[in-house]
């Protein structure tokens, strides 16, 4: 909401603080003596801004929308912070020290011969791989993780096979927009 344009803010605002006034129902009651109480409802639609999105609000500023697309979920019962959506990525990436955090020992790893390259097409061996139970918001899934000994920005990142497998569609446009 804080990426768009002031108007539509405030309006957007009032819109919500004041939701009763989009249609409301006021009974009409008949006073006549020869008449029994007659309770009638009647529309009544107050006059509020309408709420839009102009071309301006799609424009984003500082160039924000070019960072990574991070969530907070759970591995097991522990709380992730810094889990990255990542659809440029072959695999789903799990650093060595995540492991450690996860209270995970490197012999519960599975061998593996695939190769992680990077965007300077350098080669690594990660140290193996294992499968994760990780719950985003409601989605609950197993990922297969490869580990890594590095320093990453990221705790978790997911990957195109996990994205594919949930049938996701990750969107770096403003949370106000996009949900």
């Amino acid at each position: 909401m804080l990426r768009l344009s002031k108007e539509t803010r405030e309006t957007l605002r009032d819109a919500l603080a004041n939701s009763e006034s989009f249609l409301t129902h006021m009974p009409e009651i008949s006073e006549d003596d020869s008449q029994p109480l007659c309770y009638e409802c009647h529309h009544i639609q107050l006059k509020v801004p309408a709420i839009t999105f102009t071309d301006e609000d799609m424009l984003l500023k500082d160039n924000k929308h070019d960072g990574p697309l991070y969530y907070t979920g759970y591995i097991g019962s522990m709380c992730i912070k810094r889990i990255q959506v990542d659809s440029g990525s072959a695999l789903s990436i799990i650093p060595k020290r995540l492991l450690y955090f996860l209270g995970i020992p490197l012999h519960r790893l599975s061998a593996t011969t695939t190769m992680i390259y990077d965007f300077n097409a350098e080669s690594s061996h990660p140290l193996g791989k294992i499968r994760l139970f990780c719950r985003i918001g409601d989605l609950k899934s197993k990922v297969t993780c490869y580990v890594i000994d590095a320093d990453t920005s990221y705790n978790l990142l997911l990957g195109r096979p996990w994205i594919h497998a949930n049938w996701i569609a990750p969107s770096t446009l403003p949370s106000a927009l996009s949900m």
